[in-house]
């Protein structure tokens, strides 16, 4: 598939010519010099044409564009061609496109107005759209013509998006670049570095997974400076969050606070399967404490609405391998319930509970929630006894319910009362 990347000085409408292709996946348009600082890609399709198109950052000078260029060569993209977008063209515009020229790459020239054509060279060009009132127009349809489809029977049913979303600073564009084994999203310690959300696929276990890398949710209004750009970063994450087969919240191990639960709450409601990354656990000193900790507060503190898989790791430290295997154990999860439907279960189960309680007090079931931890699974009964004062045949007659009632068999988990 052809991979066309716009690119151009700042200011001159990158991020508008990428959104005239991408209605769904829109990049921010802006005025303000710098608002694209990652690379963000666009899959055009049709029933007769494919092709990839990239927003870029825009450059001031020759060594930006340089560092644009090394940028894109570790993508490590086959059939990479440029679409050069210009509003006038100066001498560092024909400085970058003999750069281009002397490497070989099929280099399309973009205006939104009408240029003569004697005010650029010509023959760097591989087609020029400069000389038309409606240029986009020509430049689709020449795309759309030269873009065919190479398989036109194939559908991508083993396509999963996995959205990361989270607070700011979390660790959200350390942990896309570190499964992606390359610097796609900018990182930075600043508030709102990442504003467009970022998408790459990699193959994994014949499986093609797509991770989004979005826009940290700002949590305290304060520090909110750039509305604008919030409101539509935030708007990007929706966009891919609705579209998800897993969202993957990212939580700080230092920073524990309200809205971790409100977060937690708010995806659990969507009926969509989703995964808890507590991430920096590295930098916790006592780490079987804090997760112990982290554990209780959750369970004092969450009304559960499905089924929460939490584990605790390093994007920095942990390994590639590591982190898509628990991506891959969580798309593959059978331990995945929502906590009404596990409550709906409970008056039967006390029903039977009933029948073996002779001559004792009756153990009776308030309610259920069920969570995976570093891939260990438990469910949590809320009763009328305190754990020392549960009887071993209880437990195991309860053990033989659930797995009979949620169909288990093979899933190993363990009771907590």
């Amino acid at each position: 598939m052809n991979n066309y990347f716009i690119i151009g000085k700042v200011n001159e409408g990158k991020s508008h010519l990428f959104n005239l292709f991408s209605k769904t996946h829109k990049t921010i348009s802006n005025s303000k010099a710098n608002t694209t600082i990652d690379v963000i890609r666009k899959s055009i399709l049709s029933e007769n044409f494919e092709y990839n198109i990239y927003d870029t950052p825009g450059f001031s000078t020759f060594s930006d564009f340089i560092e644009l260029l090394n940028k894109i060569s570790l993508l490590r993209l086959d059939n990479i061609k440029f679409i050069y977008l210009i509003s006038s063209f100066t001498n560092e515009d024909l400085k970058i496109c003999k750069q281009l020229y002397s490497k070989n790459y099929s280099l399309l020239l973009f205006s939104f107005k009408k240029i003569d054509d004697k005010e650029y060279v010509s023959n760097l060009f591989y087609k020029t759209f400069t000389n038309n009132f409606d240029n986009f127009s020509l430049l689709k349809k020449y795309l759309s013509s030269n873009n065919k489809k190479q398989n036109l029977n194939v559908k991508n049913v083993n396509r999963k998006i996995i959205t990361i979303f989270g607070k700011e600073n979390t660790g959200k564009s350390t942990l896309f670049n570190k499964i992606m084994d390359m610097p796609l999203s900018k990182t930075s310690p600043h508030l709102h570095t990442t504003r467009d959300s970022v998408n790459w696929d990699i193959q994994y276990k014949n499986q093609t997974l797509e991770f989004i890398d979005t826009a940290g949710f700002i949590r305290s209004r304060s520090k909110r400076k750039n509305l604008d750009f919030e409101k539509l970063s935030l708007e990007q994450s929706e966009y891919f969050i609705k579209k998800s087969s897993l969202i993957i919240l990212l939580l700080d191990a230092n920073s524990e606070s309200r809205l971790d639960l409100s977060l937690i709450g708010s995806l659990s409601k969507r009926n969509k399967p989703f995964l808890v990354l507590v991430n920096k656990i590295d930098l916790v000193d006592s780490k079987t404490l804090y997760q112990k900790k982290f554990l209780n507060y959750l369970s004092l503190n969450h009304n559960y609405y499905s089924s929460l898989n939490i584990y605790f790791i390093s994007a920095l430290k942990s390994s590639k391998s590591k982190l898509l295997q628990i991506v891959s154990n969580q798309l593959h999860n059978k331990f995945f319930f929502k906590t009404s439907y596990l409550n709906k279960i409970i008056k039967s189960i006390n029903g039977e509970l009933a029948k073996i309680q002779k001559n004792s007090k009756e153990f009776k079931i308030y309610f259920i929630t069920a969570f995976t931890v570093n891939q260990k699974n438990y469910f949590k009964i809320s009763c009328n006894f305190q754990k020392k004062n549960i009887k071993p045949h209880i437990k195991s007659y309860l053990s033989k319910i659930l797995i009979r009632e949620l169909n288990l068999k093979g899933v190993n988990f363990s009771l907590i009362f």
